[in-house]
């Protein structure tokens, strides 16, 4: 019996195609969203159930044109929707453009506002699931990547309100992953010793995984987490915990 379709954006890598590989093997329909055809429909080709909608969401009116496909191959009813796409920003603030504003700020929370409300009367009527990709850094702050910061901050916010508004129709909640082995990590993890730096700095004592997330995102999207709305989990293997002690260990 399948779980129903769930809309993925950014469905192509790291956390995003986790995430569909999972649903997926749960019995959920992923349609799933990608700038890259080739690797998209190679991922239809090992998940045949799925579904792939070429999209670049950061271009005029995208947004719109992948609500009308999305919702068209659902037949207007959505179990979930997993707003994943999204962008880094690494810079001194001071350093802050306009151009960068717009491109971080448009598709780490205008794209998920719009396109969660465009679905909205699909996911009511099959009474289904939010869930948005945020991070620890929305939570915490972090030196170096304000604009970053500050969007995925606005997405707890808007996870919070709309977890008052639309409910009991829609639930909707928010992951907050933290030092994840993805693309947007890959040159930060060829610095010498940062790896390292990093693993020392999670109690967990390693990064975390895209599968990691992925079941975290499979069960807010499941009815197991039926009573869960508004909420913020993190995936952190305990890094924001709070502050660590190196000699603590040693005594």
């Amino acid at each position: 019996m399948s779980g129903g379709r769930v809309l993925i954006t950014g469905g192509t890598h790291g956390i995003g195609r986790a995430c569909v590989r999972l649903l997926a093997q749960e019995g959920y329909l992923p349609i799933f969203t990608g700038r890259d055809a080739e690797v998209g429909e190679a991922l239809v080709g090992e998940i045949p159930e799925a579904r792939f909608l070429q999209a670049d969401l950061s271009a005029p009116g995208a947004v719109a044109s992948l609500a009308e496909r999305a919702l068209a191959l659902s037949d207007g009813r959505l179990v979930g929707l997993v707003n994943n796409a999204g962008r880094g920003a690494r810079n001194a603030f001071e350093e802050t453009t306009e151009e960068l504003c717009d491109q971080v700020f448009d598709l780490n929370l205008k794209v998920p506002s719009l396109l969660t409300a465009l679905c909205l009367p699909a996911l009511k009527a099959a009474n289904g699931s939010v869930v948005m990709i945020s991070s620890i850094a929305g939570k915490t702050g972090e030196e170096g990547i304000a604009l970053y910061t500050a969007s995925k901050a606005g997405l707890i916010g808007l996870t919070k309100a709309l977890a008052l508004e639309i409910a009991p129709e829609v639930r909707i909640n928010a992951v907050c992953p933290g030092q994840i082995e993805t693309r947007m990590m890959q040159n930060t993890l060829l610095l010498p010793g940062r790896r390292a730096q990093l693993e020392a700095r999670i109690p967990s004592g390693r990064l975390g995984r895209p599968e990691d997330i992925a079941e975290a995102v499979l069960w807010l999207i499941s009815p197991k987490s039926s009573f869960v709305n508004g909420d913020v989990l993190t995936v952190d293997g305990g890094e924001t915990a709070g502050l660590r002690n190196p000699r603590a260990k040693q005594s």
